[in-house]
């Protein structure tokens, strides 16, 4: 499995969200316009990138040692540490949001996180006024990421949805990927827009064409069942294979269920008889088992684990049956 572009890929898509408060119209109009010039991490250096890989390997007293000496670069990752529980640290979410907010005053990618911190209660409370001013912060401080991270709270607003959406589609017309995601997804959903698949599937496009692991398996997805647009079979399978190459561990059981129902006429593996023209293509199978393997050990849900467990069985015992037939012979 590929690792996030950045610490901060790792931020969760969507955690429950508050009644959103109502917004002072300079606030959002500043977080519209753009930044000076667009913020990049600076480099880290060697004793910061040092404690960082002791605390990831679950010894953070370095680490918590520079954060509290007042280094910025190390209370951004002590931060992030904190409020997720990385390399077997107990997590703070307090304590990591108030990091972030030391290190906030200098480091825009530290102000975006105070800004989730407020908009998802990891301080403690929920604060969405707070949250909005922070994500406008880090706007103004370069950090274009939370144009779309303030579009999706206004989203969830009575009639401040069209500004929302709007602020997305800036970030995602400049290309950033999960703006473009998250654009796709409001259209999918009907989030704040009405539902539009057709427009979700353009959106989902654009961020496949960019190699997003997730946006290749929507995609796929709607091939498959020809919502918004044409159905195209093949295309969703090399889709899913990229995403499955790119580290999504959810793609495995729609490429094994797809071949699978290729290979028998559309039908599932839940048991019974199957027909097959010319013969058992036990080769085929095997290839449909080891995409069902994959998804058992892989997939993090449950219930996708039980039931590609449950569909190796039956590939088996079709490869089993077809192994009798040939010894008869």
């Amino acid at each position: 499995m590929t690792k996030p572009s950045s610490m901060f890929a790792i931020l969760p898509r969507s955690l429950p969200r508050a009644a959103l408060l109502a917004c002072a119209p300079a606030l959002i109009a500043a977080a519209a316009s753009a930044p000076a010039q667009p913020w990049s991490a600076p480099p880290v250096p060697p004793d910061l990138k040092s404690a960082m890989d002791k605390a990831d390997a679950g010894h953070p007293a370095e680490l918590l040692a520079l954060a509290d000496s007042g280094r910025a670069d190390a209370q951004v990752y002590a931060g992030v540490m904190l409020i997720f529980g990385r390399g077997g640290v107990t997590r703070d979410p307090k304590k990591g949001c108030a990091y972030e907010e030391k290190a906030s005053a200098s480091r825009a990618d530290a102000m975006h996180l105070v800004g989730a911190c407020w908009q998802n209660g990891l301080a403690g409370t929920r604060d969405t006024a707070k949250a909005e001013a922070a994500y406008n912060r880090a706007v103004q401080m370069g950090y274009t990421q939370s144009r779309c991270a303030l579009g999706q709270m206004l989203l969830a607003e009575p009639g401040q949805a069209e500004r929302g959406i709007g602020l997305c589609k800036e970030s995602a017309n400049a290309g950033e990927v999960d703006a473009q995601l998250a654009v796709a997804d409001a259209y999918f959903g009907g989030r704040g827009v009405k539902a539009d698949r057709k427009e979700a599937r353009k959106w989902y496009g654009m961020a496949a064409d960019r190699k997003n692991p997730q946006a290749m398996r929507r995609l796929g997805e709607m091939y498959i069942s020809g919502d918004g647009g044409k159905k195209d079979a093949k295309k969703a399978l090399a889709l899913w294979m990229d995403a499955e190459k790119a580290g999504d561990p959810m793609v495995s059981i729609l490429v094994a269920d797809q071949l699978f129902s290729q290979l028998t006429g559309g039908k599932k593996p839940t048991g019974g008889t199957y027909a097959f023209r010319g013969g058992v293509p036990v080769a085929d199978l095997e290839t449909v088992e080891t995409w069902y393997k994959e998804a058992a050990q892989r997939d993090p849900r449950p219930d996708v684990k039980q039931r590609a467990q449950q569909s190796i069985q039956v590939v088996q015992s079709l490869q089993s049956a077809a192994a009798v037939k040939t010894d008869k012979k």
